[in-house]
């Protein structure tokens, strides 16, 4: 079951008569993509100190990544259900990749590669979910 199934759906709440201003409005109410940049930063903070070989650093950078996109999840979902559905797989591959890379960090080296390939295919299922935020909005107001 998705984090996503866990907290429910419902219909949409924010202020416009079609989905693009749905869209806008729901973005600008929770500063989403704020939110996601922060997630992308944290992901990429846990490659760069994966590689000084301290594992507290690491595990503090894992927890940072998990707690931002629990964060992240916290605001969806998005007015739109393709969209939700994208950003709820590409969090929850961020959340296993911070699972992961804590785990890695204690003692389980084995799991450094999968959590290393989760956080790549997040970023890629996140720049998708972006791209398609600003078809459906006619806007650039994601730039990841």
């Amino acid at each position: 079951m998705t984090m996503l199934a866990l907290m429910g759906g419902g219909c949409s709440s924010y202020q416009g008569s079609t989905l693009s201003s749905q869209l806008a409005s729901w973005n600008d109410t929770t500063s989403f993509w704020s939110q996601v940049a922060t997630v992308e930063q944290d992901a990429t903070r846990v490659g760069k100190v994966e590689g000084t070989g301290d594992p507290a650093a690491v595990r503090t950078d894992c927890i940072v990544l998990s707690n931002d996109t629990r964060g992240a999840y916290q605001l969806l979902p998005s007015p739109d259900s393709t969209l939700t559905s994208g950003l709820d797989q590409a969090l929850q591959l961020e959340q296993s990749a911070a699972g992961d890379c804590y785990s890695a960090a204690a003692g389980k080296a084995s799991l450094l590669a999968r959590a290393d390939d989760e956080r790549a295919r997040a970023r890629i299922a996140l720049g998708a979910t972006c791209a398609l935020f600003n078809r459906l909005t006619a806007t650039s107001a994601c730039t990841l």
